[in-house]
């Protein structure tokens, strides 16, 4: 038992020097990351007062869908200077679920001016942005339900000393809120999914006092739904709209939107160039260039007979081309459960695949489809194996029980997944 617990503890001491020669930053233990941080005095002073104005039973709650994870927002709504803090609470056992609520300071605490209900039976997204160009910021907000087929629920609230203001309501699947043509001026693009009909995407402009309509694309007949919409730069000088959908079983597309010099939207791919999509992969700014990239999977060559699930897919990252096309700026090795990435040299492009000996979450050997020459090797090891490679062997990242380690002739680019640390035996501890 004794040597047991030895190689055990031995085992985690390497996992752990693995992780921190490999230029992770692990510090603490895992338990002491889970304690609240500590609070500024005046945030400590806000959370007591908020405490303290919610209902009994209540429960303050953050959007479902942001970035951004804390549960007060800060900002200065109404442009004089001091900032407004806005944070939502539910009320699981009573009709109207959710609710928000406004605290303005005068410097020395905080009070609260505004108690307002929501919609729905979840927060999905809170924005703070001007949307009429007044300098002052708007809440967008957006509701949900626990069904996700059905449409969200979107209320743009205008905040003055005196009031809050519902200015806008409009159902929503997908909505961004950007400057798209650089003019200074933001709109809203809200997307719905509609059941048994071709999804549409609207543009909505401020004008004389209001929000309004002005214009809308119906987008491809073959998607089911649409389930990611972001916004951003698609060349190093002109912003658009990237979509993904859903279109059947384990068959995805994408489409990048922009709008032309009238201000109206227009679709910039070919309908039939993003057709191959096996895996939903969500577009984003995959390698911080700044500029959207759609990821479209490849199958490596001589895997035709095997099992979806059995191929170790590459993945292909495309920038919109300027035209009505795409170009290649990134080949990769995903791992399937997001542990590492791989990105291939271009000297392997046209030639690289996989020997189909190899196993997802065994070993993988890339290899020259031409000559069968070695490119480089990915293994999963036990930590006491990785004792005898470590040397020889560049480690990659950690999970569960085993150490990823990979081998190759030629220095590689390849990002670390989050470490996992092998948890011990109960008995370890009492040892």
């Amino acid at each position: 038992m004794i040597k047991r617990r030895t190689i055990r503890k031995a085992s985690l001491l390497l996992l752990l020097a693995s992780v921190m020669l490999s230029g992770c930053q692990w510090v603490q233990d895992p338990k002491s990351m889970l304690k609240e941080p500590r609070l500024s005095t005046d945030k400590a002073n806000l959370k007591s007062i908020i405490d303290s104005q919610k209902p009994e039973g209540a429960n303050i709650i953050r959007p479902r869908n942001a970035d951004d994870r804390s549960t007060i927002r800060i900002a200065d709504l109404n442009n004089d200077g001091k900032g407004e803090a806005i944070v939502f609470y539910e009320t699981p056992d009573k009709d109207v679920r959710i609710h928000g609520m406004i605290f303005k300071s005068d410097g020395d605490t905080w009070t609260k001016v505004f108690d307002f209900d929501g919609e729905g039976t979840q927060l999905d997204r809170v924005e703070l942005v001007d949307l009429t160009g007044d300098k002052n910021l708007e809440l967008v907000v957006g509701y949900g339900s626990n069904d996700p087929k059905l449409n969200k629920g979107l209320v743009v609230y205008r905040f003055t000393d005196t009031e809050m203001v519902r200015m806008f309501e409009q159902p929503y699947s997908q909505f961004v809120i950007d400057d798209l043509d650089q003019s200074g001026k933001n709109r809203l693009f809200i997307l719905n999914n509609r059941s048994g009909q071709i999804p549409v995407l609207f543009s909505f402009d401020y004008q004389n006092g209001r929000m309004v309509k002005f214009h809308e694309l119906k987008l491809s007949y073959n998607a089911n739904a649409y389930t990611n919409m972001v916004s951003g730069f698609i060349s190093k000088d002109r912003k658009g709209l990237v979509l993904d959908a859903d279109a059947g079983a384990n068959y995805y597309i994408s489409n990048i939107i922009g709008m032309n010099k009238d201000h109206m939207l227009e679709s910039l791919l070919q309908e039939d160039l993003t057709n191959n999509k096996r895996i939903d992969i969500k577009s984003s700014d995959m390698n911080g260039d700044g500029i959207i990239e759609i990821g479209i999977p490849e199958q490596p060559h001589g895997w035709d007979l095997y099992q979806p699930h059995e191929i170790p897919y590459f993945t292909n990252f495309f920038q919109w081309d300027g035209q009505h096309g795409l170009k290649l700026v990134e080949k990769q090795y995903r791992d399937h459960m997001d542990r590492f990435h791989l990105t291939f040299p271009k000297s392997w492009y046209g030639r690289v695949t996989v020997d189909t000996k190899s196993k997802k979450d065994e070993m993988l050997r890339f290899v020259d489809l031409h000559t069968n020459e070695t490119f480089a090797i990915i293994r999963f090891f036990t930590p006491e194996a990785w004792e005898s490679y470590k040397e020889k062997w560049t480690y990659l990242s950690s999970f569960g029980d085993k150490i990823i380690g990979i081998y190759s002739k030629e220095p590689l680019n390849a990002k670390q997944g989050v470490p996992k640390i092998p948890e011990l035996d109960k008995s370890d501890s009492d040892s």
